[in-house]
């Protein structure tokens, strides 16, 4: 009869693997499945040692439910938040649980059975949807696939990932087989027409190329475009958005019909949700107007001390409403304060993943995706999106539970 310890291995590393697995789409809502671990993370008060970048991630949640309490403490038993607002927990719920255990258990061979199988599925798929458009017949713009997602953006989200973890297979092994399997994600990435997505993984596989090269001058340069990108986008659209709130407190969407929908996702993204972020940030830039506080309109801003600020609209949503840019939100939520106990925490993390060793094919993956969702996350708010985050969070946390095979051996000296 198996003891309670081996009960419990399998247990959390069944469902690790069964959730890893289950981010193949969020039509089921498998990936999540280890957020009903979370109670587990009481135990994190009796463990000795965390590895640094997760004990800076459990203080920064420390300060996101202190946000989410003070803001509207209601949300947290809605269904909703979790859904949206408040899917950083969703997201990073593998990063809170599965480092406070170590097991024994095959890595290496599960990471390869997940790649494969996720490009079976949704290699057969997306033959399939070609087959059924008339592809040949039609323009290559008219394909747009999107697969076991609600949204072409999650696709692209969850293939960027897939496509990092690919292009670490190839570029370890050097085969036809591991380009060609490469090759299929990066087509099925660049069918989801998800521009972030596919810049990220691009500027995702340049970022892990300069930091495994230490080129670190070019590593911060590459970081500080989007920056300054971002810097500009808002020169040109805040004093649009201003404008139009000094006559009302609510500014409405307004998009000419025959603008395409990419053209029209830009336009907006320059002129409404960054703007709207940013203004929220400017009216309360140390703690942020309230984690859920950005899509609640009209904004009814109420002072509580200079500088601190919270959205007092009685009417709470969770909706699909957010920055498009996951620095700008938590600026805008979160403030001065938040953004910096988050950055703390991944720029620790990426430390963390610099120095694996012995393991180039997890260590590249991780690097590759590391930087694909941190450049990603200038054009969305996929820094807590749990299509693109939970293969990320759950493979981390999946490395960091991995107990190796080996016994270390400690040579002493002995006297005689």
């Amino acid at each position: 009869m198996a003891s309670s310890a081996e009960l419990q291995r399998k247990l959390i590393v069944g469902l690790a693997f069964v959730s890893l697995f289950g981010t193949v789409t969020n039509y089921i809502y498998i990936s999540p499945l280890l957020a009903l671990l979370l109670p587990l993370g009481l135990y994190v008060f009796n463990k000795k040692a965390l590895p640094r970048p997760i004990a800076w991630l459990y203080a920064f949640l420390a300060f996101f439910l202190i946000s989410v309490l003070l803001y509207y403490p209601w949300q947290l038993i809605e269904y909703g938040f979790y859904r949206r607002d408040g899917n950083f927990i969703i997201s990073y719920a593998p990063l809170f649980i599965l480092p406070l255990f170590s097991y024994k258990f095959e890595l290496k061979k599960n990471f390869r059975r997940f790649y494969i199988f996720v490009l079976l599925i949704h290699g057969a798929l997306f033959g399939y949807y070609l087959l059924t458009t008339n592809f040949l017949g039609g323009s290559l713009h008219d394909i747009i696939y999107g697969s076991l997602f609600h949204a072409q953006n999650a696709l692209g989200g969850f293939f960027a990932i897939i496509g990092a973890l690919g292009f670490a297979y190839w570029y370890q092994r050097r085969d036809l087989k591991d380009f060609l399997l490469f090759l299929l994600a990066l087509i099925i990435l660049m069918a989801s027409y998800s521009r972030g997505s596919i810049i990220g993984l691009v500027l995702g596989i340049m970022g892990w190329y300069l930091a495994i090269t230490a080129r670190y001058k070019m590593l911060v340069i590459l970081i500080i475009i989007p920056i300054l990108f971002t810097a500009g986008s808002l020169m040109i659209g805040y004093p649009y958005f201003k404008s139009k709130l000094a006559v009302d407190n609510y500014v409405e969407k307004q998009i000419d019909t025959d603008v395409g929908q990419k053209n029209a996702n830009v336009m907006i993204r320059l002129f409404y949700t960054f703007p709207r972020a940013w203004y929220l940030f400017t009216e309360s830039p140390i703690f942020g107007t309230g984690v859920g506080s950005y899509d609640d309109q009209p904004l009814e801003l109420e002072e509580v001390v200079p500088y601190v600020r919270y959205n007092s609209q009685p009417n709470k949503e969770h909706t699909d409403a957010h920055a498009h840019h996951s620095y700008l939100q938590l600026l805008a939520e979160q403030g001065v304060v938040g953004l910096i106990m988050f950055l703390v925490f991944w720029i620790s993390l990426y430390f963390y993943l610099r120095r694996i060793e012995g393991q180039p094919i997890m260590r590249n993956f991780f690097l590759i995706a590391y930087f694909a969702i941190t450049f990603a996350s200038f054009t969305e708010h996929r820094i807590t999106t749990p299509a693109m985050m939970l293969p990320f969070t759950i493979s981390v946390g999946l490395f960091m539970m991995h107990k190796e095979e080996f016994q270390h051996v400690i040579i002493t000296e002995i006297e005689c």
